[in-house]
């Protein structure tokens, strides 16, 4: 058994109250640690959050002591090594000085290593982000957004193929899914929600250029569907982070689209509640995955698979790479989201079926990261 550094962001005001951000750094702690492994979860708050600390910290804390283990914790103040909640900054040192690895699962733009665990190698990162991250480190140097590191894994797994044009900025970057825990979506569910939902973030990570093209927010793309309800013949969902006064919001219920406050997604056990009580997923996604077919994929797509709920996703080149056409859909345009939306409800069995089948051979957590483990030097496939 070795033991294994996690590191990502769960406490600070960006993450903090975010329920699908919260299961994926669950899913990948429990992940590796159904292989054997102990797993030690770290975050690193740059500055003192001042008259935020008692919410970062209690959040914090509620969290890992209901969904992972407080023992094998800590919430650190970067600058000061003070501990909010969970493992002192000593025993967190003697935990790395028997480290097998420092997973990181998200570029934190910055260069130097962590406190405490800077010895500690290899040093794997997992870039959430491709597009964003690969194009702003273009105008630099690459370790000031993703570090210095020994592995790279990327959820765009087209990157680095002649499917894809981003630059890969001298990285080898190997592909990776995020995975999931499949048992925690595995219970049947009623359908609460008769309709296609999703989670979102309407106007986060701006605009970018990329050959020509000027790629926006998921609000510009969401643009590009908004006829999808009429011409599919029913409402479909958002549970989106969008300011209430936000003229979008009747510009979306106008055009038959139902908008909820991501309140309702704001607990790992809200979020899986909505996901498992949705009859399936349309999504779009940010105009940097679309535009750029580096073949990312959801981590919160994955989450509806596996519970059994079909999949409607606009395309990014995940296609490249995962079947379609059963249980999951890849698509351009709002005629070709209500095709998939009516072929669904014709055969939703059999969708629902494949969904569970897609997500079992290609995001189970055991597969991905007994896979990536191997690929980094930690043990057999």
């Amino acid at each position: 058994m070795a033991t294994i550094i996690v590191v990502e962001d769960l406490a600070g005001p960006a993450s903090r109250g975010r329920g699908g951000h919260t299961m994926y750094v669950l899913q990948w702690l429990h992940g590796i640690a159904r292989l054997g492994h102990r797993v030690i979860f770290l975050e690193f708050l740059k500055d003192d959050p001042g008259h935020d600390r008692e919410k970062a910290t209690r959040f914090f804390g509620e969290t890992v002591s209901e969904w992972w283990h407080a023992d094998k914790s800590a919430l650190l103040i970067e600058k000061s090594l003070e501990s909010l909640f969970g493992l002192s900054a000593a025993e967190v040192t003697h935990a790395a000085a028997e480290a097998a690895a420092v997973v990181t699962l998200a570029a934190h733009y910055r260069r130097d290593p962590f406190p405490l665990i800077d010895r500690v190698r290899p040093r794997i990162l997992i870039e959430q982000d491709p597009a964003y991250t690969h194009l702003w480190a273009a105008g630099g140097d690459p370790a000031d957004v993703f570090g210095e590191h020994d592995v790279y894994f990327t959820v765009g797994g087209n990157i680095g193929t002649p499917r894809c044009l981003l630059p890969t900025l001298d990285i080898h970057w190997r592909p990776t899914w995020n995975p999931v825990v499949l048992d925690w979506w595995a219970a049947p569910h009623p359908v609460t929600r008769d309709r296609f939902t999703t989670v979102a973030d309407w106007r986060s990570y701006g605009y970018l250029e990329f050959e020509g093209q000027v790629l926006g927010p998921k609000a510009e793309e969401f643009r590009k569907f908004i006829e999808l309800p009429s011409l599919a013949g029913e409402a479909v969902e958002l549970a989106l982070n969008i300011d209430a006064q936000d003229p979008d919001v009747a510009y979306l219920k106008n055009y038959g689209w139902r908008v909820e406050s991501s309140d309702v997604v704001s607990t790992p056990a809200l979020y899986r509640d909505y996901v498992t009580g949705s009859v399936g997923e349309f999504s779009c996604v940010k105009g940097g995955y679309a535009g750029t077919r580096g073949g990312w994929f959801s981590d919160r797509s994955a989450c509806y698979l596996a519970a059994g709920r079909p999949v409607i996703l606009q395309s990014t080149g995940f296609e490249d790479l995962l079947p379609t056409g059963r249980g999951l859909f890849a698509v351009r345009t709002a005629e070709e989201a209500a095709a998939a939306v009516q072929a669904v409800r014709r055969d939703y069995a059999r969708h629902s079926a494949s969904a569970r089948v897609l997500a079992r051979e290609h995001f189970d957590s055991g597969q991905v990261l007994r896979r990536l483990l191997h690929e980094a030097g930690l043990g057999g496939a």
